[in-house]
């Protein structure tokens, strides 16, 4: 038969796996605000059956009680990925928005400060010269109107480019931010293989990498892949549930199938580093990448808003086309006004005979043009006449009509023979369209993010209401262990203390 004393340790068991359930439940209340955490639930499971014979031919087994089989943290993995599938999407998209909207602010169209008013009351100034040729303030209008006009050049460009700046550098913050990461991801890995072993499951180390992997997952897009116990083989005294280590590969285009690289060697502990448009996998091995070749991610899109450039491609970025356009409208603009203007007759009347004019600007790219510093100083080098007389304004009116001459632009993002103002309209357009495409795929991928995020909390997050559930009822298994334990000692204290009295 069984042990008396048997129903003391079924009990003691009992009382011992609720408090460490208990335990675990009150760990998981008090990480409740904690980002990142996943909460954690103690498995149950029957110790070993005990048989006893009942006599003669019959006999049963017993159960000896209950202990902790397993403390796990609750996490889905395939939601986890499908997490940063899309959250990789929402930062390539969300950077690029961002960016295009640093963009529009400087362009600034359309509105009363930006380069199409300006160009517009240019046009302006001359058709009113043209009416009053020797009025010496509708010269000066004139002058002042270029000027506000080349310095609205020069400010949009000179903008551009220290925006462009600003993303170049948050590139290279974003890699170094990366081979953080990375690092981090290959020192937890060496600490959850060495407490794997022994036969713990490291939930604080897994929650850990995670956070890691879920903040990489904003800067590249990578594969996880799991390098122990991938074929039943087991490590020391490891549990069957335990996560193990694993590698963080990217995966590069190529003929005829993509190369996969790897950054984080969960085995050999080798750890990758990105620089630049240079890549160094584990190994040790170095690939110089071009755009394409880019992870999808906030890298590239900051690298495909402000360009870059290797030893086999150069990738103009947006900031870049828009410098071009920018640059190729003020210079064809300028040469175009500067032909017309020297064909007209200067009002300097004490010119016997009278001269020709000179250039009206100092051609250059958009961030250089500006009006000739000798027209500046006198404004009678203002040519507007056709028959030399000072009071023919005939040439003002043609300048002016320059707004509609077709003028072939050509360097920039593409090549059109048009007006100026058609080909600036046709450059914001473009910029226009794309930022929306952007904005719209950046609020998709965001509703996304967000919903799968919230897949994601459903079955890791720490629910109050259901760890005050487990609690209630881990509180009523240990009370109960408590009084069962009462009874088997009264029952004890009868056989102990209340037999075998009879006679003395």
């Amino acid at each position: 038969m069984g042990s008396t004393f048997m129903g003391l340790e079924t009990a003691r068991r009992s009382l011992s796996t609720h408090q460490w359930a208990l335990q675990a439940t009150g760990n998981n209340v008090a990480n409740a605000s904690n980002p990142g955490y996943s909460r954690q639930r103690l498995t149950l499971g029957m110790t070993e059956q005990l048989s006893v014979n009942f006599g003669g031919t019959k006999a049963g087994q017993f159960g000896t009680g209950v202990r902790g089989e397993t403390l796990a943290r609750i996490r889905d993995l395939m939601i986890d990925q499908q997490y940063r599938d899309e959250s990789v999407k929402n930062a390539f998209y969300a950077t690029k928005e961002a960016a295009f909207g640093r963009m529009e602010d400087i362009i600034n169209e359309p509105s009363e400060n930006g380069l199409a008013k300006s160009l517009d009351l240019f046009w302006a100034s001359l058709q009113d010269l043209s009416v009053n040729p020797d009025d010496t303030g509708a010269r000066s209008v004139v002058r002042q109107r270029a000027l506000t006009l080349t310095q609205t050049f020069n400010y949009m460009s000179s903008s551009l480019s220290k925006v462009q700046e600003d993303l170049k550098a948050e590139a290279g913050v974003v890699t170094k931010k990366i081979n953080d990461l990375l690092t981090k991801i290959g020192d937890v890995n060496r600490q959850i293989g060495d407490a794997e072993p022994l036969g713990v499951l490291p939930n604080e180390l897994y929650d850990e990498r995670d956070r890691y992997m879920d903040e990489l997952s904003q800067y590249i897009e990578f594969e996880r892949v799991p390098v122990d116990y991938t074929n039943g083989e087991t490590r020391g005294n490891s549990q069957r549930v335990a996560e193990g280590r694993i590698d963080i590969r990217i995966s590069v285009p190529g003929t005829p199938t993509p190369t996969e690289i790897t950054l984080v060697d969960g085995l050999t502990g080798g750890i990758g580093k990105m620089n630049d448009m240079t890549l160094t996998n584990a190994a040790g091995g170095t690939s110089t990448l071009v755009f394409s070749d880019l992870p999808n991610g906030k890298l590239k899109a900051l690298v495909d808003m402000y360009g870059s450039a290797t030893g086999t491609e150069t990738h103009d970025g947006a900031f870049t086309k828009m410098l071009k356009d920018l640059d190729v409208m003020a210079k064809e603009f300028t040469t175009a006004f500067n032909d017309l203007h020297k064909t007209f007759y200067d009002g300097n009347v004490q010119d016997n005979p009278r001269q020709k004019g000179i250039d009206f600007f100092i051609v250059g790219d958009a961030k250089t043009v500006t009006v000739n510093p000798t027209i500046l100083s006198n404004l009678n080098l203002i040519a507007i006449s056709k028959d030399q007389n000072i009071g023919d304004g005939s040439g003002a009116l043609d300048l002016a009509n320059l707004k509609n001459a077709q003028i072939t632009f050509t360097g920039g993002s593409s090549t059109a023979t048009t007006s100026i103002g058609k080909y600036y309209q046709n450059v914001i357009g473009n910029m226009a369209v794309e930022a929306s495409q952007n904005g719209n795929l950046a609020k998709s991928t965001f509703a996304l993010l967000s919903s799968s995020d919230q897949r994601r909390q459903s079955v890791s997050a720490v629910s109050l209401d259901e760890e005050m559930t487990m609690m209630i009822q881990y509180q009523h298994a240990y009370n109960a262990a408590a009084r069962n334990i009462t009874a088997v000692d009264e029952m004890l204290d009868k056989i102990i203390n209340g037999m075998g009295v009879v006679g003395r």
